[in-house]
């Protein structure tokens, strides 16, 4: 077999093989492909999951969410170009039903921020959550749980104001909280859901008595219990 044969044979089965490599890894699902590859562009979730999408940008890039309601909903990326899993998440107290994620590039080799694609999430089993909800206080009466922004009041029968507590992410961050209702898990503990799993309940320590003697344990976040601090 002569060089000029084998560096042919070589050359082109090198080609055969990138050919091969590159099939197997863009999908090319976007209108910009010189710019963008995604894995999925429309993709169902439900609230308070996760999901990676197989992407890939050419040049370094930035994103920004459409209209949501959860600070839970975001991506987790690198912002650099290359190929990546990019992760989604929509948050648990998430309420819009088609959440677009927008990705822009943006960097220096290229003049223009107004190239973009974007991948939509359709948002499944979004969990109801209720301005205030009747709640049962101590001697057998009946008060009640108001939200107010990220706050949540107890209140007694009469209308007055008992006790409160927030979320947090720590680091003094607020997290969303949304009521639900009631559990008991052998005391009663409000049922919120959030945009962090990782939220926690912050009460002050008078309050806390106040909820303790009226039969709340803590909250119950996401379907996990965690009692006052």
């Amino acid at each position: 077999m002569s060089k000029f044969f084998k560096c042919f044979l070589g050359f082109t089965l090198s080609l055969i093989l990138a050919a091969t490599i590159f099939a197997q890894t863009s999908y090319a699902y976007s209108d910009r492909p010189e710019y963008f590859d995604f894995g999925d562009t429309v993709i169902s979730m439900n609230a308070g999951t996760t999901r990676e999408v197989w992407f890939r940008s050419v040049y370094d890039y930035t994103y920004y969410v459409g209209d949501h309601t959860s600070s839970g909903t975001y991506v987790e990326c690198t912002y650099k170009g290359g190929t990546e899993n990019i992760v989604i998440h929509i948050g648990a107290d998430e309420t819009v039903k088609n959440v677009f994620f927008h990705f822009y590039v943006l960097d220096e080799r290229v003049h223009t921020e107004d190239v973009h694609d974007c991948i939509e999430v359709y948002v499944q089993n979004i969990q109801t959550s209720y301005p205030s909800i009747q709640a049962p206080i101590a001697g057998g009466k009946t008060g009640s749980l108001s939200k107010n922004g990220n706050v949540a009041m107890l209140y007694n029968q009469n209308g007055t104001a008992m006790a409160s507590f927030s979320l947090s992410l720590g680091n003094g961050n607020m997290a969303s909280l949304g009521i639900k209702g009631i559990v008991n898990n052998g005391s009663n503990y409000f049922d919120v859901i959030s945009g962090s799993a990782n939220a926690t309940p912050v009460i002050s320590e008078s309050d806390k008595q106040v909820m303790i003697a009226n039969g709340y344990a803590g909250v119950c976040v996401n379907g996990v219990y965690k009692n006052w601090p």
